[in-house]
């Protein structure tokens, strides 16, 4: 049963606790529910919990956070360097929002907050995953994106509003902006939680948006396929 590691880098509003756990326990019933028949191993990286070794899990996975690339935590800048020297080792390391941020950012792109203001709700965007070129709906909720793709990174997504919704390197790298584990449910809440800090019409957007339908699955599956796959030897990917 291959194992996950998930890098937790943000802890939910109190108020969502009870009902969902953490990020890290909303990617493990998300898979879950996809038959992922996956172990999971969480890491507090918060509280300086990172994977010290390449073979504890057999990939891993960044979380969302509240926090941004560029701010000045100590947190942060360990994980960065973790990201490079796990790269470095070719771990199979997948990115959520804050991840597919970090994971850019830490490889040689740049993340940022966007001028475009926020993302929230469902977004729909063009798509290459597994050569089938078509549309991708995803549920997503930032202010920062992607601006410029790492060396060797391969965008599978993009629309006007996220030109850099997702993005693979090689065998080893696999990030989406959208949130796959968020449920309609879910975002609700959390924007009940923004209210005041967000400006109404972008809520009221967000919210009407949810009536759509969204490919978590298929991202699911995706994401389930590149956990298992057999890693390639150690040494650099580059």
């Amino acid at each position: 049963m291959p194992q996950l590691g998930l890098l937790e880098t943000d802890t939910l509003h109190d108020s969502l606790i009870d009902d969902y756990g953490s990020y890290g326990k909303m990617f493990a019933n998300f898979f879950d529910a996809l038959g992922g028949q996956l172990s999971y191993r969480h890491y507090q990286v918060q509280a300086g919990e990172l994977p010290q070794h390449i073979d504890e899990c057999d990939a891993y996975l960044i979380t969302g956070s509240k926090a941004g690339v560029y701010d000045p935590l100590p947190w942060i800048a360990t994980l960065q360097n973790w990201i490079i020297d796990f790269h470095h080792q070719r771990a199979r390391i997948i990115g959520i929002c804050f991840g597919h941020q970090i994971i850019a950012h830490s490889l040689g792109g740049i993340a940022a907050k966007s001028e475009k203001g926020w993302g929230l709700g469902v977004l729909s965007c063009g798509q290459d995953l597994n050569g089938d070129a078509s549309t991708l709906r995803l549920i997503y909720s930032h202010q920062d994106q992607v601006i410029t793709l790492p060396p060797r990174a391969i965008r599978l997504a993009g629309c006007d509003f996220c030109p850099n919704a997702a993005f693979a390197i090689g065998n080893s790298v696999l990030t989406f902006q959208g949130h796959p584990e968020f449920t309609p449910a879910y975002l609700r809440r959390l924007l009940a939680q923004r209210k005041g800090r967000i400006d109404s019409g972008v809520i009221a957007r967000a919210l009407a948006s949810l009536s759509q339908t969204t490919d978590h699955r298929v991202v699911g599956h995706y994401l389930l396929d590149f956990i298992s796959r057999e890693r390639q030897g150690s040494g650099s990917s580059e």
